[in-house]
């Protein structure tokens, strides 16, 4: 995984439905690795073996994520710019080259922000819509970066100087390894690994442990640096728990039948840590099937007694969008076609099984209608009833694999997912690979992620 601390933060969450994030920013039809994805704004409603509607991407990019440039948001944010802090005291031009926020020249009544080393200006209000140009000044154009809280007038190449990298849309984007100063600048992610900041970022293949930055387990370090319960061999971090590799080397993009019980009691489901609760739509990538059992695996062992996850609508049996088998699609055209799936939280009364998370977890209203902590579409209250040590040390092993594309989630989980992968980070039992992955986090109405207050939806791109 390549340096890049700041695609932490950098998530795109699109603009419909439950369009999942690509390398490119909400709502457009393209991305910075030359693609183009056509979002389908039509919302499915659930059949009797789904869980909620979803829109998402009609394809995934290819290669990992990180590699695809900045990732942005919806623009809903109202975040604060911050002043002071150790800026040139020389305000500058939208693309230009920052540590501040003070270094970056206002726009009329936009004031300047610092995003990751390049000078942006806050947009006016929330986009209206991914790429807006109404909320920001002429050579701008209004996105958001999910986790900062702020909408943002992104400066056009064409008519700014670009200290940053210009994506596909033309738009003067940080580079990969762009900083700047967090004290001072209202987008520059974590403080570098230091004895104050034990969980803080490192150069790219380097851990921070306790406070210094170690080499990772690498082909070039093979003594190097594993999380816990894990050790270097060979240049990779192998599990002692004795659970099934996750790494698939053989024919990894064939679908195959999900293996597992269907039955949540059954002997078998207990000692997988799973179970089938889609029988008709169990079909899924080769090396997606042997993550989810690596990972279904480490959380049993990490927390004993886990009652297994159900795994909901993954695939038809020819690769086919769940619902195409009987004229009535379950999630927009082109999704769930081995890349994605929908999987249950974790919960405090050990069910596990897909019901709505919000509040006491006492609602059972369908989607699009109100209960009493949902509103049909997101869970109106902060309180949930998320099992969070299993859900974030689970969403970490999902994140294994560098193909990671987004995790989708409720509007109103992300806080308590970077609180738990944090803890577990500094805590030395996840790595910052695995940290940074299971935070590429899709949410929000903005971004199109409603119905995700009953179940979590993992994309995967296919590997190169």
């Amino acid at each position: 995984m390549r340096g890049s601390w700041w695609v932490v933060v950098l998530v795109l969450v699109l603009g419909a439905g439950c369009m999942q994030s690509r390398g490119g920013r909400s709502g457009g039809g393209s991305r910075s690795d030359g693609g183009s994805i056509d979002p389908d704004a039509a919302m499915m409603p659930s059949d009797d073996d789904g869980t909620g509607s979803e829109q998402d991407a009609s394809s995934p990019p290819p290669g990992e994520a990180e590699d695809a440039g900045a990732f942005r948001d919806g623009g809903t944010g109202t975040g604060p710019t911050r002043d002071g802090g150790g800026g040139s005291g020389s305000a500058r031009p939208p693309g230009s080259a920052c540590t501040c926020d003070s270094d970056c020249a206002a726009d009329g009544p936009r004031p300047g922000v610092c995003v990751f080393g390049v000078c942006m200006t806050r947009a006016s209000r929330a986009c209206s819509a991914a790429g807006s140009s109404a909320e920001c000044g002429a050579g701008s154009r209004c996105w958001g970066i999910a986790g900062a809280d702020i909408a943002l007038c992104w400066p056009d190449c064409a008519t700014y100087a670009c200290a940053g990298t210009c994506d596909a849309d033309d738009s003067c984007a940080p580079r990969p390894d762009g900083s700047c100063d967090p004290s001072c600048g209202s987008v520059c992610g974590e403080a570098p690994c230091g004895p104050d900041t034990p969980d803080g970022y490192c150069p790219d293949g380097q851990a921070c442990v306790g406070g210094a930055c170690v080499e990772e387990c690498s082909s070039s370090a093979p003594a190097g640096w594993c999380p816990s319960g894990a050790t270097c061999m060979g240049g990779r971090c192998v599990p002692m728990s004795g659970c099934p590799t996750w790494e698939c080397t053989s024919r990894c993009t064939d679908l195959i039948e999900m293996p597992g019980s269907t039955d949540p009691r059954s002997p078998e489901a207990r000692l997988a840590g799973y179970y089938i609760a889609s029988p008709r739509y169990r079909y899924l990538r080769r090396d997606l099937t042997m993550l989810i059992q690596y990972a279904a695996c480490e959380v049993a062992r990490a927390f004993p007694g886990t009652q297994p996850i159900a795994l909901l609508d993954l695939s038809q049996a020819d690769g086919r969008t769940p619902g195409a088998d009987v004229g009535r699609l379950r999630h927009p055209d082109g999704t769930h076609r081995g890349d994605d799936m929908d999987l249950a939280y974790y919960v405090t009364d050990g069910t596990n099984d897909g019901d709505i998370v919000c509040g006491d977890g006492s609602d059972t209203n369908p989607n699009g209608v109100r209960g009493r902590y949902n509103d049909g579409y997101f869970c109106t209250t902060e309180e949930n009833i998320v099992d969070w040590p299993r859900q974030a040390y689970w969403f970490a092993m999902l994140a294994s694999t560098p193909l990671v594309r987004v995790f989708g989630i409720d509007r109103t989980l992300p806080d308590d997912f970077r609180r738990e992968l944090g803890r577990l980070l500094s805590e030395g039992r996840i790595s910052r690979a695995q940290h940074d992955r299971a935070l590429r986090l899709g949410y929000g109405e903005e971004g199109g992620w409603a119905f995700h207050h009953h179940h979590t939806h993992m994309s995967y791109n296919r590997p190169r």
